[in-house]
């Protein structure tokens, strides 16, 4: 009997993971094809083939889907910053290879890059749930670079360190999300000339 019933509990909590994900990647299509604004939850329910009960079983409403969404995408940017905080003292040629990196994830994610920065702009909670990510990087990088070591001691060069990840983000979702012409990976050049001078002006 308990075999039956831990039996069945199992294939409850599988099929509930499985309608949570086919959600996730309906909402994802629908902000895509819509908007954050243009959605709707009737939308994400037909494309999900889901009924309403199930869907709010699952969420409360549009930002919970979004905030999935970027747990979903935490395993993507996570080890691009790790490669960076892996580097011993790196220069333009290995800081623009972590930039090429970080642009290329942007481009593999170009649609749940495209939501967050939308919806950081319209929703408070979740800009600051953004923000803390950065936080979470700042830490990360910490442990091998003396610049953001001093980040988590020292208020101005914090205030710095966040500019230039979340400037660096922008221009990833600028390039990205533009098309722009880049043959020569001038952006990734760039990219990493802001970051091998911040590096140099605090790792001292």
């Amino acid at each position: 009997m308990a075999n039956g019933l831990s039996r069945r509990n199992f294939l409850q909590e599988e099929q509930r993971a499985r309608t949570h994900a086919l959600i996730v990647d309906a909402a994802l299509k629908v902000f895509a094809d819509r908007g954050y604004v243009g959605s709707s939850i009737e939308h994400i329910l037909v494309a999900a083939g889901v009924s309403r009960a199930a869907f709010y079983s699952h969420f409360d409403g549009k930002l919970a889907v979004v905030r999935a969404i970027a747990k979903d995408f935490e395993p993507a940017w996570h080890p691009v910053f790790a490669y960076l905080a892996e580097l011993r003292d790196p220069g333009l040629p290995e800081l623009t290879e972590w930039a090429t990196r970080h642009l290329e994830m942007h481009r593999t994610n170009q649609d749940t890059c495209t939501l967050l920065t939308q919806v950081a702009v319209l929703e408070e909670a979740l800009y600051w749930e953004v923000s803390a990510q950065r936080d979470i990087i700042i830490t990360m990088l910490a442990e091998r670079h003396k610049a953001f070591a001093l980040a988590t001691r020292d208020d101005d060069v914090l205030l710095e360190a966040h500019i230039l990840l979340w400037g660096m983000d922008q221009a990833c979702f600028h390039v990205v999300r533009q098309h722009l012409h880049d043959p020569s990976k001038r952006a990734a050049e760039i990219i990493a000339g802001q970051m091998k001078a911040f590096l140099d002006k605090h790792g001292g």
